[in-house]
């Protein structure tokens, strides 16, 4: 026998049982195989690139935030931060050397960097948002496995101007507070995604093209907010909260026609840049910084007479002439007794209004009724949210009606026993300037994305009274600031103005009582009357000295208000007469105004054209706009007042009048020196412009 039938049988079975084993393992090796390369091949490859490949965010650049000339509130800068890959760091020098010098560099305690230099992982960030000087320290030190990487941060060039409003980010870049938290979404745009290779100690090691993050970029906000007017209002609010030893201050500035917040103040305020240090006078400084016109509502006191007034001439069971009998002072209602400022005997509506007396509204309340006073308080906003873009926002408090006894629509009548914020009271006078017309309060004026396109922010409104009463209304606010008014020493040269003083008592919290020496003083009114173009509300708490609304925050309602009416240039409704023995018509004054009152000429061309003309001898300008250059010689030369002007405009009718200026700062003219007033030969005028930033 030969061949395989020569074998014997136990070895034809062990090279079967070879045969078959080397089968099986082929089969089961391909069967693996298919497994990797085709069942299995995407969650390995996963596996792998996370291995080897590791995801880069590219945060996108945060959009700027402008004021409605397109002043730069908020923007964007590149700036280094530290991080270390703590693995390289042991290798290298080790974490305690290491750490030792970084101290020292950044500014951090050495336990805090040992703590993050003994972890197992790749990456810890040191310290994030580093100066100038300290990435340079750094660099100068050449710690293997501590790098620097560029990463955005949020920067306000305004620090404290409208910090409350623009609000602030974190290190994360994501909103906190303010417009950069209610908008966050529209500003932080999407960051970009790109990935690069890494080495097994976790190094980056060949980026594959960090690709173009701007298409992802934020979208910019532009505001309602003045710088000039938000920058007026915040000095003339702090001067005032420190010169009373208030616990806190608030004020705004709205256009009536469009619902547009030229300004929101707060005291104590805050620097974005710093949002841990408020920056206010000492006796506000632990107070709390917050949105207050926003999110603090309180008892407002006497600004509510006026909706009081306001529901009822609009329902007809009073007018302006009626005759009232405010009892001397002390009344009494049910079980409580109601008392007035000052003894006050018979008066008109009108004066019971200007008066303010207390008593005599609890009287028009009574014949308006508790149901037409709620629904009048109710229609004007009270109660109820404005909507305002900024977080936050209270809504106050009003007691449904079926609650009101006879002493709740007493005092409600009169703005106790209730709750109001200070846009929402705002917001109830400017529909009152505004012919009837509630229009939403709002600050974001448009959204511009990355491509140019605009988003604009739509006016909200809808009629609350009839025109008729408004305009009675108006007329009743403005013998407020007349001879017997509450508000006569707030008079406007120029500029007819109508408003209503507030003063109101504060609970006690220990009490549960109205405190004897606790009051909110406060004052809203809009100029000019007639035509009404701005309405500022000042709001003063717990004022140390008096705490009546007139002589408290009027005060900073009046010299704001002035400042602001030059710088928008509206025009004076009123004549003007020349201060005697003057030559130059900026300076002017206003018969039966205030001593020392003196109301500027309009801003821009026509303020150039009044100093031509003057020069001239003429009423007003020249036929054609002519202006004469050689107006404003030598002899009786006066410098004429700058504020409120633009660079251009000062410059120009410095030009005109051949007078020597300095300029510093940027927006419009706040102060100079020297004042109005005679030229000294050969001495300039320094010209400051605001905010300077």
């Amino acid at each position: 026998m030969t061949g395989w039938a020569a074998l014997q049988p136990w070895v034809r079975a062990r090279l079967y049982l070879t045969a078959v084993s080397l089968t099986s393992a082929f089969l089961l090796l391909g069967y693996k195989a298919y497994t990797l390369q085709v069942r299995e091949a995407g969650r390995l490859r996963d596996l792998a690139e996370d291995q080897y490949l590791r995801d880069i965010e590219l945060p996108a650049r945060r959009g700027r935030i402008l004021d409605r000339n397109g002043r730069e509130l908020a923007a964007s800068v590149e700036v280094d931060s530290v991080y270390a890959n703590p693995r390289q760091v042991e290798a290298g020098p080790g974490s305690e050397a290491a750490a030792t010098a970084l101290a020292r560099t950044l500014g951090m305690e050495k336990k805090e960097l040992l703590s993050r230099l003994r972890s197992r992982r790749y990456f810890a960030w040191l310290k994030r948002h580093i100066l100038p000087e300290e990435a340079r320290a750094v660099r100068a030190l050449g710690l293997p496995g501590v790098y620097l990487t560029k990463e955005p941060r949020r920067y306000y060039p305004g620090r404290a101007l409208a910090g409350l409003v623009v609000g602030w980010a974190g290190l994360d870049g994501h909103g906190l507070e303010g417009l950069e938290l209610r908008y966050d979404k529209d500003l932080r745009g999407s960051p970009a995604e790109v990935q690069g290779l890494r080495d097994a100690l976790g190094r980056e090691v060949l980026p594959l093209g960090l690709g173009d993050a701007t298409a992802q970029s934020g979208h910019d906000l532009v505001t309602t907010i003045d710088s000039f007017i938000q920058y007026r209002l915040e000095r003339a609010l702090e001067d005032g909260v420190t010169q009373h030893r208030a616990r806190a201050g608030s004020a705004i500035a709205l256009d009536v026609q469009t619902g547009e917040i030229l300004a929101l103040a707060s005291v104590p305020a805050v620097d974005p840049n710093h949002p841990k240090s408020p920056t206010s006078h000492p006796d506000a400084k632990g107070q709390g910084t917050r949105n207050r016109p926003v999110t603090d509502p309180y008892e407002p006191g006497s600004t509510m007479k006026t909706f009081t007034m306001a529901g009822a001439l609009e329902a007809h069971v009073v007018t302006p002439d009626d005759h009232w009998f405010c009892e001397n002072g002390k009344f009494q209602i049910g079980p409580a007794v109601i008392h007035d400022a000052e003894r006050i005997g018979n008066a008109t509506t009108t004066q019971v209004l200007a008066q303010s007396s207390n008593i005599c509204t609890a009287k028009i309340a009574r014949r308006l009724g508790r149901e037409r006073l709620d629904a009048v308080l109710r229609r004007f906003g009270f109660a109820a949210p404005t909507g305002v873009d900024l977080p936050g926002e209270r809504a106050g408090l009003l007691r449904p009606v079926r609650r009101w006894g006879e002493v709740e629509l007493a005092t409600i009548s009169f703005g106790q026993g209730m709750t109001a914020t200070q846009l929402q009271i705002a917001a109830g006078y400017a529909a009152l300037a505004n012919g009837g017309v509630w229009v939403r309060p709002h600050v974001v004026r448009r959204v511009v994305d990355e491509r140019g396109s605009v988003v604009e922010t739509p006016l909200e409104k809808h009629r609350v009274i009839e025109e008729r009463t408004a305009h009675t209304v108006r007329e009743m606010l403005h013998a407020v600031t007349l001879k017997g008014g509450t508000g006569q020493k707030l008079a406007i040269p120029g500029y007819p103005a109508a408003g209503k003083t507030g003063t109101a008592q504060k609970v006690d919290p220990v009490t549960r009582r109205y405190s004897a020496e606790k009051w909110v003083s406060s004052f809203v009114g809009f100029a000019p009357y007639q035509a009404p173009r701005l309405l500022i509300m000042v709001t003063v708490e717990e004022p140390a000295d008096t705490h009546l609304g007139g002589a408290v925050a009027g005060p900073i309602w009046h010299d704001v208000m002035v400042d602001a009416l030059r710088y928008l240039g509206v025009t004076p409704t009123e004549e003007l007469k020349p201060v005697a023995g003057s030559t130059s018509t900026p300076v002017m004054a206003v018969a039966g105004a205030r001593s020392g009152d003196a109301a500027r000429p309009p801003t821009g061309t026509a303020a150039i054209e009044a100093v031509a003309s003057a020069a001239d001898g003429d009423e007003g300008p020249r036929e054609g706009g002519a202006i004469d250059e050689d107006a404003g010689g030598e002899a009786g030369r006066e410098i004429p007042d700058f504020t409120g002007m633009s660079i251009g405009e000062a410059l120009e009718l410095a030009r005109r009048l051949r007078l020597p200026v300095e300029v510093s700062g940027s927006g419009r003219a706040i102060s100079q020196s020297p004042g109005p007033g005679p030229a000294e030969e050969g001495v300039s005028c320094q010209i400051h412009f605001a905010p300077s930033g």
